[in-house]
């Protein structure tokens, strides 16, 4: 059960930021549960300014505009996120999932504005598992076509049930190989963070592609990866797919073009509730 907001408090003024004067992009929070508790550690560890923190208890509290902010809160803070980071011309990776019809549209209208990763899940063996699920399809076909189910696992007190990734990867695997999943099962036991396996059976064999997650950092350097790759992106809606292809190339990617519109700098006179 989430905690109910504390009243709201006043914003303090915020300078420019200034990216030549910090390799790493400095990082706003929005969330400080498990997976934003998790970022800001992370960065602690390696010297990576946290210029903004927001959360149910603490309210919004920053000292600089951030280059880019996490959104690691819940679906009833997605309307002061957004509105952070157009009225400031701020890059958003968003890694709340189960988000409304309307809740995705408007973040298809922010990406007109500024970049903006949508991270359903953060964890590059996710990437590759993903990868490896459109090599099977694209190759399981005709005399070789598999019977094809999607498991997850978290542990108990997830909210949503199947994850948004197990969507996912039943998303692709349809999208890759023209056909549709057989089963998509989900449990809800064992230790955090999660599991996701795609199963393909043939007569006689089967394939196991699992991956599994046992600590809050995995997603947390993604999170850090996809803010540094949207720190200098155009405006534009992306998955995590997108800024793994481009991390992964084998030749430099090409260097993105800074959105042209300065940040403003002026924060809100009040502070809003965030997850």
């Amino acid at each position: 059960m989430p905690e109910a907001p504390l009243p709201e408090a006043p914003l303090p003024e915020a300078p420019v930021p200034e990216a030549a004067a910090h390799p790493r992009p400095t990082i706003g929070i929005v969330g400080l549960g498990r997976l934003g508790s998790a970022l800001r550690s992370l960065c602690e560890a390696e010297g990576t300014r946290v210029t903004l923190t927001a959360s149910r208890r603490g309210g919004w509290s920053a000292e600089d505009v951030p280059d880019v902010l996490v959104d690691a809160s819940a679906p009833d803070a997605h309307t002061d996120v957004l509105d952070y980071c157009a009225t400031r011309r701020v890059p958003l990776v968003a890694c709340v999932s189960n988000l409304t019809d309307a809740q995705g549209k408007a973040l298809a209208e922010l990406a007109g504005t500024v970049p903006v990763v949508r991270a359903t899940n953060l964890a590059f063996g996710h990437y590759l598992q993903a990868r490896i699920a459109e090599l099977t399809a694209a190759l399981a076909t005709g005399r070789f076509e598999a019977t094809t189910t999607v498991r997850e696992r978290h542990p108990l007190g997830k909210a949503h049930r199947p994850s948004a990734t197990a969507l996912a990867l039943a998303r692709t695997w349809e999208n890759a190989g023209g056909r549709a999943v057989a089963d998509i099962s989900d449990e809800r036991a064992g230790l955090p963070v999660s599991e996701h396996e795609l199963t393909h059976t043939w007569d006689g064999e089967a394939l196991h592609v699992r991956h599994h997650v046992a600590d809050w950092t995995v997603p947390a350097r993604g999170a850090l990866a996809a803010a540094a790759w949207a720190r200098t992106a155009p405006p534009g809606l992306v998955t995590m797919r997108t800024v793994f292809d481009d991390l992964t190339a084998p030749t430099t990617p090409a260097t993105h073009t800074p959105p042209t519109t300065p940040a403003t700098h002026t924060p809100p006179t009040t502070a809003r509730s965030a997850t």
